[in-house]
């Protein structure tokens, strides 16, 4: 059996949280931040007590099954009226805000990066997913308003599958070394199977899976407990079945959520049940890897290019595009900055940054990798932190 103490710090740092959680999130101290401060003050940069032999490849399976199952449970405590009432600002954050964030930052990584134009389109596409993840404590501000809430959530579930594809494309362009070689005919029909097959995937097995774990649990053919489990279950039949299909799991386990019907309270209330316990535990599981790893490695390659990027990412990056695609919706300057702001880099940032590892190696097979990789990884720890910070003064600010 290994030495390697992962298990036990894991175990005692969740311990010690919960027994004070309350409380330290009252200073505006969240999970996410200490867990990833966790990890880093564990691994070789401090005390060193752990340093596990988990490759790329395990890190982006757990990443995966954690951010399918966020969004699908994010997505099932949506109320589907408010897709009717409120569509018009997500549809503009989507379909405005998100390419004209991911042109923005692709422009900036390459001024500060000349000459390697692929490592800078990628950082912009790397970066541009929000995760609701790190926006919980958002949702729970009532001085916040309802379509200000649903917008972020809306918008933070399906932009990691809108961003997959194009991140796919210059990888593809990566591996080929040549532009010449892309057929534009090729990725255009893969972006629509991944968007159509993906959401047609989701709305049917959404669906009809709820509908047939409702009818069990009212004719009481399941116990309690397999309730839960099957909720989960519905999530990775989504997200694998979309796969398989040739469709955006992504975009499916959210779509999945989405049409789990109003009705079907037993499905929606396990999922929640889940997101509450199961859920968060993944999610800080994953960023307490996040800091025990690749944080350490990332540190020497810091550069003060490195910490421009990483501020302008989190600020004028995606402020900007945000409160010119909302012109025009009646929104006042205040409530477009808060929208802007809330665009946390997080778990869907550290898989597309996964993804590149697995798919084109470190720095032999990517020329500027050198630079991805830091930038990638400093704008996500900066993110956790002044997000996570961030929200009790927004809350005071809205109220005024």
């Amino acid at each position: 059996m290994s030495n390697d103490p992962l298990l036990l710090i894991l175990a005692a740092g969740l311990l010690t949280f919960g027994l004070i959680s309350q409380r330290i999130e009252r200073i505006a101290l969240t999970a996410p931040m200490l867990f990833l401060l966790l990890g880093v003050i564990s691994g070789p940069v401090l005390l060193d007590w752990s340093a596990p032999a988990i490759e790329s490849s395990a890190l982006k399976i757990i990443a995966e099954l954690t951010l399918a199952l966020i969004l699908f449970t994010d997505a099932s405590q949506v109320q589907r009226s408010h897709l009717v009432k409120f569509e018009n600002l997500p549809i503009r954050l989507l379909g405005i805000g998100l390419p004209l964030t991911m042109l923005a930052g692709a422009a900036v990584a390459f001024v500060l990066y000349p000459g390697y134009w692929q490592v800078a389109i990628m950082i912009g596409v790397i970066l541009a997913p929000t995760d609701a993840a790190l926006a919980q404590s958002v949702f729970s501000a009532s001085a916040i308003k309802e379509k200000l809430r649903h917008s972020i959530t809306v918008e933070s579930g399906l932009n990691d599958g809108l961003a997959l594809p194009f991140l796919l494309l210059i990888i593809a362009i990566a591996s080929a070394g040549d532009l010449s070689t892309v057929d534009p005919w090729y990725w255009g029909n893969f972006l629509f199977q991944q968007i159509a097959l993906g959401a047609l995937t989701g709305i049917a097995v959404g669906y009809f899976g709820g509908y047939l774990l409702e009818q069990a649990g009212r004719h009481d053919w399941m116990d309690p407990v397999f309730q839960r489990l099957s909720s989960v279950a519905l999530a990775l039949v989504t997200y694998t079945g979309a796969e398989h299909a040739g469709g955006n799991g992504f975009i499916a386990v959210f779509m999945a959520g989405l049409f789990l019907h109003a009705g079907r309270t037993m499905v929606v209330t396990r999922l929640k049940e889940f997101g509450e316990a199961e859920g968060q535990l993944l999610t800080l599981v994953m960023f307490f890897l996040f800091g025990l790893i690749y944080v350490p490695d990332a540190l020497p390659q810091i550069t003060l290019e490195t910490v421009i990027y990483a501020l302008l990412s989190l600020t004028l990056i995606r402020i900007i595009p945000v409160v010119l695609a909302l012109t025009g919706t009646g929104l006042d300057i205040k409530e477009k900055l808060f929208l802007g702001w809330f665009g946390p880099r997080g778990i869907a940032s550290i898989l597309y940054l996964l993804m590149v590892i697995e798919q084109l190696g470190f720095a032999e097979q990517l020329p500027g990798y050198q630079l991805l990789f830091p930038t990638v990884v400093t704008t996500v720890v900066l993110s956790i932190f002044v997000h996570g910070m961030s929200v009790p003064l927004w809350v005071r600010w809205l109220k005024r």
